[in-house]
């Protein structure tokens, strides 16, 4: 439940309209105007919800560089490296819109935003933001976004009673920056570099809470739900967590969605072994660290000859590929018209699809319906020249967001509230109806396509400019039938298992 505090003092209310007088002449955004960046005891790094052990800041010694961490544990350095996770800082998409935010915010927004891309920038304060240029400086270790010693030296959670809404989320981490005590999931875990320690948090989903549950800290409302979302699945009933689908291969990950089970208990996987090049102990899961999900844009976008790059986008792919099915049937109706029915059913996912900023990412339903001759009956869902789509004729999941005034707006800070959802829960699934007109008894041949991107090329170009690369659109199913005339209704052609639906990769 949302903790909502009203304070009438007089005192507060002096402050409220100040800072509201303050905001107008700078021009700052409505929505944070209100929003307090001083530091406080419970919130030393404010507006984030980041904090260390002792609420101080951080030296860079404090923190290795993951290099250093590769020399025993090379598999999960290579499987974060190519990661987002590695990129959480120098994304150019978050970076562009990070100092768009920042311009419109009068800064305010800094460590929110930066305490989840950069928690060592935040935590030293190696991470900046020059007002005048408008540009972002950051140190060596802090540039590298979110590496392994930040995960590793989460100590605990900051209590519920200290957040905003009462729920993980705006980075909620507590970090131990004095004890270079090294936090996991792995139990009698010893390493002759440094100290270890069981961490219960780190085996659940709430690790991940902290950066994938984003609450606006003025008016509460959510910006990223991905956590919200897992919460109230069928995966957390089976207490299969993030760890389990994200830190695995895609193959893992594709067999928990199917059945329901956690890494351990799945059979013909070999996940077991050592967690580092000098262990002595066995494991039934060593994670190998590749952080994936469905952006195939920015790691192309940084090292686009990179193998190890590729990789990771492919491995997106073919994650965003296993995460729904299309169930798709034609039928004429009785005043002679044609439905064409498609499903589209969350099979793969965890969480919604699509997740995270969802006013910015879209799956859409992309059809083509034509006659024996070839010609076009209908279509939908059909990029134009520029890359972009009709969004009034085009089913689309996602979000849609305005701000306070009622105008639409995919910027964070901006959001005021939630207008509209399409986005599908796991294991969940849409029901759409095409209607078109047919004359005649020729064959008809249908082909639904379910498409993915991580922006639209209208963002893109209004982030990064003309040079912004064309935003790559991922096909995650692709279903081609053929009807003809039968003696009550449209009947499909063949109905074996192999010929009835066509999906390709």
């Amino acid at each position: 439940m949302k903790k909502i505090i009203i304070t009438l003092l007089g005192t507060a209310f002096i402050a409220v309209a100040f800072n509201i007088l303050y905001a107008k002449s700078v021009g700052i955004n409505n929505d944070v105007a209100g929003l307090n960046t001083e530091p406080t005891k419970n919130r030393p790094f404010a507006p984030s919800m980041l904090r260390t052990k002792n609420n101080h800041y951080a030296t860079l010694d404090s923190f290795e560089n993951p290099e250093t961490c590769a020399g025993c544990h090379p598999k999960q350095y290579e499987g974060w490296r190519g990661s987002m996770h590695s990129h959480a800082w120098n994304d150019p998409i978050f970076q562009a819109e990070f100092k768009k935010g920042l311009k419109a915010t009068d800064g305010k927004i800094f460590n929110l935003c930066a305490g989840c891309h950069s928690p060592i920038g935040v935590l030293t304060g190696t991470a900046k933001w020059n007002k005048e240029t408008n540009e972002l400086t950051n140190s060596e270790k802090g540039a590298r976004g979110v590496t392994c010693d930040v995960c590793h030296s989460i100590a605990g959670a900051v209590p519920l009673s200290d957040t905003i809404t009462s729920e993980h989320g705006n980075g909620s981490h507590i970090i131990d920056t004095e004890t270079h005590i090294k936090y996991g999931p792995l139990k009698n875990s010893k390493s002759p570099y440094h100290q270890t320690q069981y961490s219960e948090l780190h085996t659940k989903a709430n690790l991940c809470a902290s950066c994938h549950n984003i609450i606006h800290p003025v008016n509460g409302t959510p910006i990223e739900r991905t956590y919200d979302e897992w919460r109230v699945s069928p995966y957390a009933q089976n207490k299969i967590v993030c760890q389990d689908c994200h830190m695995n291969s895609v193959e893992v990950a594709i067999e928990i969605a199917k059945t329901l089970k956690r890494p351990e208990e799945l059979e013909g996987f070999d996940l077991g072994g050592k967690a580092s090049t000098l262990g002595v102990t066995d494991h039934s899961v060593v994670h190998p660290h590749e952080f994936v999900g469905g952006n195939t844009v920015v790691t192309q976008m940084l090292e686009p000859n990179s193998l190890r790059k590729r990789k990771h986008a492919e491995i997106a792919k073919k994650r965003l590929q296993n995460a729904a099915e299309l169930q798709v049937d034609l039928t004429q109706r009785k005043d002679g018209l044609f439905n064409l029915n498609v499903d589209v059913y969350n099979v793969g996912a965890g969480h919604n699809i699509p997740t995270s900023l969802t006013q910015v990412r879209h799956i859409w339903i992309e059809a083509t319906i034509r006659n024996e001759q070839g010609d076009v009956l209908f279509e939908t869902g059909k990029l134009d020249s520029h890359n972009d789509l009709d969004e009034d004729k085009t089913v689309i999941f996602r979000t849609w967001t305005v701000d306070a005034d009622g105008n639409d707006t995919h910027d964070p800070w901006a959001v005021n509230h939630l207008v509209r959802d399409t986005t599908i829960p796991p294991k969940g699934h849409s029901k759409h109806d095409f209607v078109f007109d047919h004359q005649g008894n020729g064959k008809i041949e249908v082909e639904v396509k379910l498409n993915y991107r991580s922006l639209t090329q209208h963002i893109a170009e209004d982030l990064l400019g003309k040079d912004a690369p064309i935003i790559p659109t991922i096909n995650m199913r692709h279903v081609l039938k053929t009807y003809i005339k039968g003696a009550d209704n449209w009947t499909e052609v063949g109905k074996s298992p192999t010929t009835k639906e066509k999906i390709t990769h």
